[in-house]
């Protein structure tokens, strides 16, 4: 009879064993299914960050561009304490969007690419949520340093979101 009272016991300990030991194997990415979409994410709003330097009639885009640029530095030197980024190339969906931004002018240019700055720091986000989830990178390091990015990425799109509003 006690057999009874402690199986359940038992049962709990042995699901919550066997979900950690199982949480710890199911990490797939391995760097470079990291690294790479994260080059080209930061070559495409280093590109963005080009245009949105041209905008010189209005200051709040100069402020936004500064603290953007000084994030991204941080962030680049953090990343590369931790491993190197590869070489990157813009994707042709990122070439196509940038080729319509270049078509468009005033107040629909300057909208326009809000919305792909946003766009841009959501795939960014995105792909940080991915790394440092529970399918995320083998490596440990870099998946806690992905973690530990979020915030300050989130608060990028924050800021994109705040001026996109404003304008």
């Amino acid at each position: 009879m006690k057999f009874y009272y402690y199986c359940p016991s038992i049962i709990f300990f042995m699901v919550m064993f066997t979900s950690c030991e199982k949480q710890g194997r199911d990490y797939k990415l391995e760097r470079n299914d990291f690294l790479y979409p994260l080059a080209g994410i930061i070559e495409y709003q280093q590109v963005l960050d080009t245009e949105i330097s041209k905008i010189q009639d209005q200051p709040a885009f100069a402020s936004f561009l500064a603290q953007r640029r000084e994030d991204m530095a941080s962030y680049i030197t953090e990343m590369e304490s931790i491993c190197s980024l590869p070489k990157a190339v813009l994707t042709a969906e990122a070439q196509t969007k940038l080729l319509n931004l270049q078509n468009s002018q005033g107040a629909g240019f300057n909208k326009l690419l809000l919305r792909l700055v946003m766009e841009a720091d959501e795939d960014l986000i995105g792909l940080h949520v991915k790394a440092s989830g529970s399918a995320g990178l083998k490596d440990t390091e870099l998946r806690q340093w992905t973690a530990e990015k979020i915030p300050m990425l989130t608060k990028r799109l924050d800021a994109s979101q705040t001026l996109w509003h404003t304008k």
